[in-house]
């Protein structure tokens, strides 16, 4: 039952639908939001920020473009200042996700900067290794949320990490380390790569990092 109530477009069904309508259609780009901004908010889901140009697969209200990533992405060479992407990254295969930071070079001005946040594999499995070995402090993160179907061990924990995702139907493809993701952002053609903090970078308007996702995220930016 419909409740006369409640906005139209915070129907999943209604979600899906016009997302499958105007996913990749160009006349998106023709928004005054789009056509004034220069930070892209790349796969942000539901985490939208006004000050960003909101891109994901999934149509939602305040997603300003519904865009299919593999299809490269619709700007101008050097037309964005900023990219921030958060736990988007992952959902790639290591070839889509490849080609993707390429775009993200691609569109990024000299000097700009992205600003990449993907859950951290080297911190997974250094926890399992402590697991293993009988540390009873290794804790994982959100080890709250444990194992399936009342059986639990530390690989179940490494699996749901790579193979799983606690907030999405979608599974993760490839998970990163930070010597992994600086060998593809240098392949591509930046300049620079560092790892960052949570809520700490070069960029203030890139440091919109969800306090959700800070326990098991590794942080990295990279300037074109």
């Amino acid at each position: 039952m419909i409740d006369l109530k409640r906005p139209l477009g915070s129907y999943a069904k209604v979600q899906a639908w016009y997302g499958r309508y105007i996913r990749n259609r160009a006349g998106q780009l023709a928004s005054p939001r789009i056509k004034g901004l220069r930070y892209l908010n790349l796969g942000c889901g539901p985490n939208g920020n006004e000050a960003f140009i909101n891109l994901d697969y999934f149509w939602r209200p305040h997603i300003d473009l519904c865009w299919d990533f593999n299809a490269g992405l619709p700007f101008d060479d050097a037309s964005m200042q900023g990219i921030f992407s958060e736990h988007c990254l992952e959902h790639f295969s290591f070839r889509d996700g490849l080609a993707l930071l390429r775009e993200c070079h691609r569109v990024l001005a000299p000097g700009g900067i992205m600003r990449v946040v993907v859950p951290d594999g080297e911190h997974y499995l250094r926890t399992y290794v402590r697991a293993l070995e009988g540390d009873a402090a290794a804790r994982f993160p959100f080890e709250a949320d444990k194992g399936w179907d009342g059986c639990d061990s530390p690989i179940l924990h490494v699996n749901r990490v790579f193979y799983t995702d606690r907030e999405s139907p979608f599974g993760h493809q490839v998970i990163y380390d930070y010597a992994l993701l600086e060998v593809l952002l240098r392949k591509v053609g930046f300049a620079s790569v560092s790892r960052a903090e949570f809520g700490r970078g070069e960029d203030a308007t890139l440091l919109i990092d969800t306090e959700g996702r800070r326990p098991e995220s590794l942080y990295l930016e990279a300037r074109r």
